[in-house]
């Protein structure tokens, strides 16, 4: 992996990185009313506004607009815009036929012709270059551009790395007017809509304020209300007098009614005569009509405007009263009352109950019409009254609505005011230009690829060893299988020189472990399962003892499927292939004993004898073999089971032998642990990389 990333980066571009400062006020900045703004998620929500409106894909459009309309504008290369390797590169990516299409007289057109393609289609080459992974003008490549608050500060810091250093320092200055420009409409297009809102509701609510005032004053001048309950108060008070005048006059009327009946009835007989007379008729007449319009002035004349008509009238009837008593006075002299008083007497009484009682009459009536007057006059006030409070209630929720609304339109106004201050974002630290590219990760990237490469390789060997149960390599053998370890033996394909060694190691291993001294020494080779290399073992040790001037007998002990269920030990002698190493192949197993028995006579140093798998036998006690060892072999990829274990106690049990194991077939790697070092030729590094994995520090091969 190392390697691999050394030459694929070989050819790895320059990167250069710019990056630039900006003061937002949204955390410690003053509003209109002077105070701070201290809320934090109010705070955090505005930076992640802002922060989104950078990152978003509309803003990032934008810029690469203006960037392609500012880059295919120019005429010729300009050094101080873009580097030679990007001119070039977009004049490729720009045919010239499609450039003149695109191209117009002013930059600012040229940017509008562009933003047209992007938005009416995405079938035109502008399109898909800023949909594509180009280096400069694709979404893309603007992935790198990162935003960030710095600390709890109100500073942004937005950095963007890029091949070009030119176009660096350009996309930058263009990503920031973009996303300005954006947070500026839309932190006043909100504040905007919201002061319409409420423009318009107050036109609407102060129209309907001034149409319910308007009503009211209506309603007041069609009723001649100048002030309603100032009025009404006060034609309740002299309707309370009118009664109570009412009420004494009635009074006075029957007072005056009844004394007048009295002197009526005492001077019965010559009050006819005396009221016969033309005078005093017409003076009579005269003068209750004069009293009747004294009273009516006098009910009316509450303001004293009619005082000089009230003394006119006075004058006149004090007048008609001295003609009404020179014309009693005549009377007078002619007579006296039945009862002997004297009739001028009775005639004055007379004269002043009648007077009295006609005051009250005429008092009376206009009293009656005044009384009409006033209920005329309640029945007119009394729905009034209702209705004048219902255009009040409204006047006063048409008010409260108004003044409202016209609250929310200041605030609204002050928020759009403060809003403006606001949103205004200042660029403290501008995006400069990178003159020197950014160091390279190259090698950072090697290291990586190095140690991850290991990593992964290490994993695998971890994994495969905590997942492979498998008897695998010695150490694990002896912790699963429980006998004593012989020796090991290597898988057969490795290296030719690495078996013989292996072949030497096993045969020192098995001498190690017997005793020569008895004759014979009889080997039982077993195995608790098929396909253990049981005869691949009995002829290497039979060849390694022969070369050492043993005599050596092999016997082959197979399976005989033939055999009855009343044999104990269902095996008989096969003769195999090949007849070497002195291997005697009886006829039965009966024969086999007997066969034995006469050998020993001709003693060998060893006698080998290959058994069937165990699993496949019965064994009676007392039939098997004597066996001076016994060697169990075991596969090294094969799993140890629970059959295995109860199979070799039942061994154990019935042959009363303690097997010692062998495993077959160890990987290499595990095998030179005991064996020894694979001889073949290393170079240095393959030695060390060795030596350091097996922890082998210091080791030599021979003093120095």
């Amino acid at each position: 992996m190392a390697a691999s990333i050394y030459y694929f980066t070989r050819h790895e571009k320059k990167v250069y990185s710019s990056e630039s400062t900006i003061y937002t006020g949204i955390a410690s900045g003053y509003s209109l009313n002077g105070s701070t703004k201290a809320d934090f998620y109010s705070t955090s929500n505005a930076f992640d506004n802002l922060l989104s409106l950078i990152e978003s894909r509309e803003t990032k459009q934008d810029v690469l607009i203006d960037l392609l309309a500012e880059h295919l504008f120019l005429k010729k290369h300009d050094p101080n815009v873009l580097t030679w390797g990007a001119y070039d590169e977009l004049q490729q990516l720009v045919p010239e036929d499609i450039k003149r299409k695109i191209v117009k007289p002013s930059l600012i057109e040229t940017r509008a012709s562009i933003a047209d393609l992007v938005e009416k289609s995405d079938d035109n080459l502008i399109y898909k270059i800023i949909y594509s992974g180009n280096a400069f003008y694709s979404l893309e490549a603007l992935k790198s551009i990162k935003s960030s608050r710095i600390s709890n500060s109100d500073l942004i810091k937005i950095s963007y790395e890029t091949n070009d250093p030119f176009i660096c320092k350009r996309t930058l200055e263009l990503l920031e007017q973009s996303f300005m420009r954006k947070n500026k409409l839309l932190r006043e297009g909100q504040t905007g809509s919201v002061v319409s809102y409420f423009e318009s509701e107050t036109k609407r609510a102060f129209s309907k304020l001034d149409s319910t005032e308007k009503t009211f004053l209506d309603f007041n001048k069609t009723n001649d209300i100048i002030n309603y309950y100032e009025q009404t108060k006060a034609v309740a008070g002299e309707r309370e007098d009118l009664y109570a005048l009412n009420h004494n006059l009635e009074m006075d009327k029957m007072s005056s009614k009844s004394s007048l009946e009295k002197v009526n009835e005492n001077i019965k007989g010559r009050n006819n005569q005396y009221s016969n007379g033309t005078d005093i008729i017409k003076e009579r007449e005269k003068l209750s009509n004069i009293y009747n319009k004294i009273a009516l002035s006098e009910t009316v004349n509450n303001d004293g405007s009619n005082q000089k008509q009230i003394d006119s009238l006075k004058s006149i009837a004090s007048r008609t009263e001295g003609s009404l008593k020179v014309s009693l006075d005549r009377l007078y002299k002619d007579s006296n009352t039945p009862n002997g008083i004297p009739t001028k007497n009775v005639l004055d009484e007379w004269l002043k109950t009648t007077l009295a009682y006609e005051q009250s009459k005429a008092k009376l009536t206009v009293m009656d019409k005044r009384k009409k007057e006033f209920e005329e006059e309640y029945r007119r006030f009394a729905p009034l009254g209702a209705m004048l409070k219902k255009i009040e209630r409204q006047i006063g929720v048409s008010e409260q609505e108004y003044l409202e609304l016209l609250h929310g339109l200041n605030m609204a106004r002050l928020t759009q005011q403060n809003t403006e201050l606001t949103a205004k974002l200042n660029v403290v630290d501008p995006p400069y230009l990178p003159l020197r590219p950014n160091t390279s990760k190259r090698m950072v990237m090697v290291i990586l690829g190095f140690v991850i490469g290991l990593v992964l390789v290490l994993a695998f060997i971890l994994t495969n060893a905590l997942i492979n149960k498998t008897l695998l390599e010695p150490l694990r053998a002896r912790k699963t299988v429980d006998a004593p370890l012989l020796g090991i033996y290597p898988l057969l394909n490795g290296n030719p020189n690495f078996v013989k060694k292996a072949n030497l190691r096993l045969l020192q291993q098995f001498l190690a472990n017997v005793e020569t001294q008895q004759k014979p020494i009889v080997v039982g080779i077993l195995s608790t399962q098929v396909g253990e290399g049981k005869t691949t073992i009995i002829n290497l040790l039979g060849q390694e003892l022969m070369n050492l001037n043993y005599s050596v007998e092999k016997q082959l002990l197979i399976n005989n499927s033939g055999t009855t269920s009343d044999t104990y030990l269902p095996i008989t002698i096969k003769e195999p292939e090949k007849k070497s190493f002195g291997v005697s192949f009886p006829d039965s197993y009966e024969a086999f004993l007997e066969a034995r028995e006469n050998k020993l006579k001709n003693v060998k140093d060893f006698i080998l004898i290959e058994f069937p798998s165990l699993d496949d036998i019965v064994i009676k006690p007392g039939l098997f073999p004597k066996l001076n060892y016994a060697i169990l072999l075991c596969r090294a990829n094969r799993v140890w089971g629970r059959v295995d274990r109860d199979i070799l106690n039942i061994f154990r049990k019935t042959t009363g032998n303690n097997p010692q194991f062998i495993l077959n077939g160890v990987d290499t790697d595990f095998a030179e642990e005991y064996i020894g070092e694979v001889p073949k030729k290393r170079n240095i590094f393959r030695s060390i990389l060795k030596r350091v994995a097996k922890f082998e520090f210091g080791n030599r091969k021979k003093i120095r």
